[in-house]
């Protein structure tokens, strides 16, 4: 994903999918979706969406793109810290996914229901999940894996291709870095009586379908976010995502080179605070998109969406704008694991004379004590950021 050229629309980039973004499913795949009993419940009008997609204009700003690339020819160092960041593996085929060849050939109980079973298994180079119950079974193919998988990997695969009204089905289960195994996918419990929620796993609206794979692309066609196009989309939150199509920008630099001016800061240079959680929050979650009474300090799931929790925090309400992600994080890398780090950021602010230091320990233990780390369901442990003086008595 991630040319050093400034590459002309006619050639290909190596930024965009190719041949991996539409596979082909056989007839036997089909028919195992058919349990799903999506086509029965087809929207009326579906057959229209491709025509509506073929009828509509190409985004001018498509061509702009330049591809990770281009961008590490002048930024060699954030373009190496991208390309080891969770960010440049949010979407891949699982047919090249780790968590699908750590899967295959093994079989997992399902969490709620005795006597089912998956069996995960890569034939072809296409990977799939076998669910059985009694002497039935049934085979989804495993098309797209979602995620980096540091903490998790989901599965995906569309159900509709309609690049205006696309469905896909989530997997029943999700492969857990921490278990090195699967496990139930989260929010497909039972107990949530989560619309769409199938015992194969959870079927997904046009709209839900087109925001999943919005947030795990740049761009979801040549169109616009509009549609999901497969052809045309391009996959992982690469530099452009955040920073918008380079082109004009590259272009620039090649000029100032051979001797002109050189161009202006690009993208986020001097963003605010809430402009920037904004930006992060469109994908990581923000408050208004918590369901109401949700933003709670003993909501364990919050912890997930880091952003909703930070913008509760007496650190980012009173901090005069200086508090945001890229504060404590590196935007290009993966985020640092070092405890020593978040804390000499802490103190850079509260040992200020207008600020309050801790009474305890003034110089150490800040992000152990005020952000522990939380269970987030199936064992998976994130940093809470709604910061606050003491989590454990939930203040």
């Amino acid at each position: 994903m991630s040319s050093s050229e400034v590459m002309p629309p006619t050639e290909p980039d190596p930024a965009r999918p190719s041949a991996w973004e539409a596979p082909a499913i056989g007839l036997g795949f089909v028919l195992a979706f058919a349990g799903v009993a999506w086509w029965l419940t087809r929207p009326p009008g579906a057959e229209t969406g491709r025509a509506r997609f073929e009828a509509a204009p190409i985004d001018p700003d498509y061509a702009r793109y330049v591809g990770d690339r281009a961008c590490a020819a002048c930024h060699p160092g954030e373009a190496a810290a991208h390309s080891r960041s969770g960010h440049s593996r949010t979407l891949r085929p699982a047919s090249r996914s780790s968590a699908a060849r750590k899967l295959d050939g093994r079989t997992f109980d399902d969490p709620e229901r005795p006597g089912v079973s998956w069996r995960f298994a890569t034939e072809g180079g296409r990977p799939s999940a076998e669910r059985r119950e009694g002497s039935g079974s049934e085979r989804f193919p495993i098309e797209y894996a979602f995620g980096s998988g540091r903490h998790a990997t989901t599965f995906v695969s569309l159900l509709d291709r309609d690049p205006a009204r696309p469905s896909a089905l989530e997997h029943r289960l999700t492969f857990f870095a921490h278990l090195k195994g699967a496990g139930l996918t989260p929010g497909q419990m039972e107990a949530t009586g989560r619309p769409g929620n199938t015992p194969h796993g959870l079927v997904l609206s046009a709209s839900d379908t087109r925001k999943c794979f919005e947030c795990h692309v740049t761009v979801p066609s040549d169109r616009g976010p509009g549609f999901l196009d497969e052809a045309t989309m391009i996959p992982n939150v690469s530099c452009e995502r955040c920073h918008g199509p380079a082109r004009g920008h590259v272009e620039a630099a090649r000029r100032a080179e051979a001797g002109g001016a050189w161009p202006p800061g690009f993208g986020l240079d001097g963003a605010m605070a809430r402009g920037e959680m904004k930006l992060c929050g469109a994908c990581h979650r923000l408050p208004e998109m918590v369901t109401p009474g949700g933003i709670r300090v003993d909501n364990a799931a919050l912890v997930r969406f880091q952003p909703v929790g930070l913008m509760q925090s007496a650190c980012f309400l009173k901090g005069g704008g200086k508090l945001a992600c890229s504060t404590c994080h590196d935007p290009h890398a993966r985020a640092s694991t070092d405890r020593a780090g978040y804390n000499a950021t802490c103190r850079s602010c509260h040992s200020a004379p207008d600020q309050v230091a801790c009474p305890r320990s003034p110089e150490a233990g800040c992000v152990d004590c005020h952000m522990p780390r939380r269970d987030v369901g199936r064992g998976m442990m994130m940093s809470d950021h709604w910061i606050r003086a003491d989590p454990s008595a939930g203040r």
